[in-house]
């Protein structure tokens, strides 16, 4: 069977989750900068996953394959799911005093000058690039050992739920590439550009929740060294996995580590 034929289903769960105002303000670790870490990837979120889909669907009357175009779907159902559920936990980081409105105006006029400036054959190279990243980073998020016993219960489930859903839909923007024969020099400067853009964009996240929390750039450092302590070798295995973009023969079907998103689900709601 050919990678892009896969039967995989992919469907729209709505997980179910309250932010309660109880939650601790620094739910992971107890540490400031990896909660802020997490913090300013949920921010960049709804933005770019809804420019994930436009990406996607633009090929949509190209798509031949009656199992791609069915994935297609459900890549665009979880994507939209993923944006708003993220914006959900927006009211909760507001209601602890952050103050993300102006990070968000200013992200969001970025994302729409750039999909403008790219073409949509660079637009659906960058998307599976970024796919890719999230994919990379739910499964290691997800192979980490005891890493629940460190979170929040209810921030567990829902960054746990978010990561088998990037898993689970992780081949279908790299499949529409292929379709439409994007080829190798097109897909790694997208990757490389979006690496770069998403860098930036976390880090200057970080930086300002950190900042709101009047933390300086030497407690930053200290909190950081702290959790690499806790998982050491975890941020080599990420940059390993994640440079594989660059091979060739990539396929992001060809790394096997789906995990069942239902049973993971029960099994966080349970932890």
């Amino acid at each position: 069977m050919d990678e892009s034929e896969s039967p995989i289903t992919l469907r729209v769960r709505n997980p179910g989750l309250i932010f309660h105002s109880d939650m601790p303000r620094f739910w992971f670790c107890d540490n400031p900068v990896i909660t802020h870490g997490f913090n300013a990837f949920n921010l960049v979120i709804p933005e770019y996953e809804r420019y994930f889909v436009r990406s996607v669907n633009h090929y949509r009357k190209q798509i031949k394959s009656a199992s791609l175009s069915t994935q297609m779907q459900g890549f665009a159902g979880q994507e939209s799911m993923h944006a708003k559920v993220h914006e959900d936990y927006f009211v909760w980081l507001r209601s602890k005093g952050y103050r993300i409105d102006g990070y968000l105006g200013l992200l969001g006029k970025y994302a729409l000058f750039s999909e403008r400036m790219y073409s949509p054959r660079f637009n659906l190279a960058a998307t599976a690039a970024a796919e890719h990243f999230t994919a990379t980073l739910g499964a290691i998020f997800l192979n980490a050992t005891n890493l629940h016993k460190q979170m929040e219960p209810t921030m567990y489930q829902f960054v746990a739920w978010h990561a088998a859903e990037e898993l689970e839909h992780k081949s279908v923007a790299y499949d529409v590439l292929q379709q439409v024969k994007i080829g190798y020099f097109v897909r790694v400067v997208a990757f490389t550009i979006t690496l770069l853009e998403v860098f930036i964009w976390i880090n200057a996240a970080t930086y300002m929740l950190a900042k709101q929390d009047k933390l300086s750039l030497w407690r930053m450092y200290q909190y950081k060294r702290q959790f690499r302590k806790e998982f050491k070798g975890l941020n080599w295995i990420f940059l390993k996995k994640l440079l594989t973009y660059y091979r060739p023969g990539f396929h992001p079907g060809r790394a096997k580590d789906e995990f069942n998103v239902d049973e993971l689900l029960l099994t966080a709601r349970n932890q």
